[in-house]
């Protein structure tokens, strides 16, 4: 039984993860309903070292937009709460510049977790278009972040013309 115990304290230490669900992130998406998903553990900035993908979806500009992302493993710490924090950029390169569009507290939630957040999307036309979120711990027990990247494309809306 300790065995147990401390495999599972262990295994949660170790693989704390993000995901990217809506719009999909880079890369595949095997086991997220699982709680330590491999394919959400990624640590290198800015996207978790996936390499840039063709954007598969093009949204609008000028309007709110809903993302879902997963914190597939808690890492909440209540004496420094961390912050999950929505970005966007323009481009595929690692220098892109990014802008922040949204901050959430980190709080202890189940895992995995699911979050929904509006975010508004500008109206100007991206061909290549980044949504990153940054999962930062504040936690001394688990990795300093987790990366998730989604590639899309954004388009002008022509809204009052």
């Amino acid at each position: 039984m300790l065995r147990v115990c401390f495999a599972l304290a262990l295994f949660s230490v170790v693989l704390s993860h993000l995901c990217f669900i809506d719009p999909q992130q880079r890369g595949p998406m095997a086991g997220i309903n699982e709680a330590g998903a491999k394919d959400c553990f990624r640590t290198t900035a800015p996207c978790g070292g996936m390499p840039a993908m063709e954007p598969l979806v093009t949204i609008m500009g000028g309007y709110k937009y809903n993302i879902t992302f997963q914190k597939n493993l808690c890492h909440y710490n209540p004496k420094m709460p961390g912050t999950l924090d929505v970005y966007l950029g323009n481009g595929k390169g690692k220098d892109m510049k990014m802008m922040k569009l949204k901050t959430i507290m980190d709080t202890n939630t189940t895992s995995p977790y699911l979050y929904v957040v509006e975010v508004m999307i500008p109206d100007e036309p991206m061909p290549h278009a980044v949504l990153q979120v940054v999962y930062n711990t504040s936690n001394p027990q688990a990795p300093p972040m987790f990366y998730q990247c989604s590639d899309f494309r954004i388009e002008k809306s022509h809204k009052g013309q």
